[in-house]
């Protein structure tokens, strides 16, 4: 016992090391995460490298590689530059723009990266700013709210969903209707047009009403969005259809993005302006892919410490007393952690934490498992200590204006737009979708 005792507390002591250093960003976060996985390999008994990589889920690797390919195409092809000018042909006031803008983030990234929404829209909504002489600052870090808000809406964007398909077996449709009942788009999309109405009122009543003159959109390659369009609704397709196929979901997206490649090259024989494969691969985010696979190798640490074990017997009363119950405390605990530490590995954390007690639940415990992916999500646009993604709209404000943005400052824009986030989708979810599934 004092040997189990032991590997407990040295296995939770390296994992909330390797949390630590990854929140505060002293040292990069891959290089965290992945001497994190060493020290469990060397200090844990029984935890082995073979263990280790056992625990990544490849699958939900190879998604996001091939999403990026499939998506890097799409921007290459001037996706934002389109999105703007299809916008300004519905309203040139730049308050109502730079609002339809963040719109415009938020449901791209259920299909893309957060950070690379940010990349897209955040230059422009900064170009916008200046041209109408309103706030830099306000215009790209409501993109980034709203890129980081919506990625667990599908099966495609950001971890969160696809820890719901790892963990919970999740499917595509899953995330559109679940037991008969609306799911995790309709809901989050209900929550985010309502957020941004409230915030748009609040914050942004001050941003000026200037029209926008600039044109946008004259730098499309119609032809490479055309075909990464079509490639890319393939693959949701095959996506939603994954039960029939009998495929995993990351050879389906994998193979969308190497008939988009050939696809391209072939064109490029006639038509050179059109990118290269090569460009298209250096513009993936390997670190990140390293990184989600370094939290699923520390998390397996964890558990094979016995640490999980103990922490869900800890929990398990609070969750018996009901259905409303569970969720409620599921919910508002890893809202509260979500907004300072960062929320993928805290919510994988939580997710292997509820599968330990599931079998003593007198409800679904897949309930709680979709509350703590939208909380963990929607809470950690507090800070960016817990939505990394949100240090890249921070470092292009700063890049943008020539100032440092203060943590005060950002923290004025931010928290009401959580605030508004957790309350409406709570009570959303917990009054109206939580008797449909429960």
């Amino acid at each position: 016992m004092v040997a189990f005792e032991g590997e407990l507390l040295l296995g939770l002591t390296i994992f909330l090391v390797s949390v630590g250093l990854i929140v505060s960003r002293v040292v990069d976060e891959v290089s965290a995460a992945l001497l994190g996985v060493v020290a469990m390999i060397i200090l844990l008994k029984g935890y082995t490298v073979e263990e280790a990589f056992g625990y990544i889920d490849w699958d939900i690797i190879a998604i996001l590689l091939g999403m990026w390919i499939i998506t890097g195409y799409m921007i290459k092809a001037g996706l934002a530059e389109w999105t703007v000018g299809k916008l300004l042909h519905v309203t040139r006031d730049y308050r109502i723009i730079i609002v339809l803008l963040a719109i415009a983030s938020g449901f791209l990234s259920i299909l893309v990266d957060n950070v690379i929404v940010i990349l897209i829209f955040g230059s422009v909504a900064a170009k916008l700013a200046k041209d109408a002489g309103g706030s830099i600052a306000k215009a790209i870090i409501l993109v980034g709210l709203s890129a980081n808000f919506m990625g667990t809406a599908l099966l495609m964007g950001d971890l969160p969903p696809q820890l719901l398909h790892s963990v919970a077996g999740m499917e595509f449709l899953d995330f559109i209707v679940w037991r008969g009942a609306p799911s995790s788009f309709p809901l989050l999309t209900l929550t985010f047009l309502a957020v941004i109405y409230l915030y748009y009122k609040t914050v942004m009543s001050s941003e000026p009403s200037e029209e926008v003159e600039e044109e946008y959109g004259e730098n499309v390659d119609r032809l490479l969005l055309a075909v990464s369009s079509a490639f890319f609704t393939a693959t949701i397709i095959g996506m939603a259809l994954r039960p029939r196929l009998g495929v995993p979901l990351g050879f389906i997206t994998v193979t969308g993005a190497a008939l988009l490649s050939i696809t391209v090259e072939a064109l490029r024989l006639r038509v050179k302006r059109l990118p290269s494969f090569k460009e298209i691969i250096e513009d993936v985010e390997w670190r990140a892919l390293l990184f989600y696979a370094s939290l699923f190798s520390l998390v397996g640490g964890l558990e094979a410490s016995g640490a999980l074990e103990a922490a869900a017997k800890g929990m398990l009363n609070a969750l018996k007393g009901g259905v409303f119950e569970g969720y409620t405390t599921s919910f508002w605990t890893v809202a509260l952690l979500s907004t300072f530490v960062e929320h993928d590995a805290l919510l994988i954390t939580f997710l292997y934490l509820m599968k330990e007690v599931a079998h003593s639940l007198p409800y679904h415990v897949e309930i709680l498992y979709w509350g703590m992916a939208w909380s963990a999500t929607l809470a950690s646009n507090l800070t960016t200590a817990a939505a990394p993604a949100l240090y890249v709209a921070v470092t292009l404000v700063e890049k943008e204006t020539g100032e440092k943005l203060r943590g005060s400052q950002f923290i004025r824009l931010s928290a009401p737009f959580v605030v508004f986030s957790l309350v409406i989708h709570y009570l959303l979810t917990a009054i109206l979708w939580l008797p449909l599934v429960s």
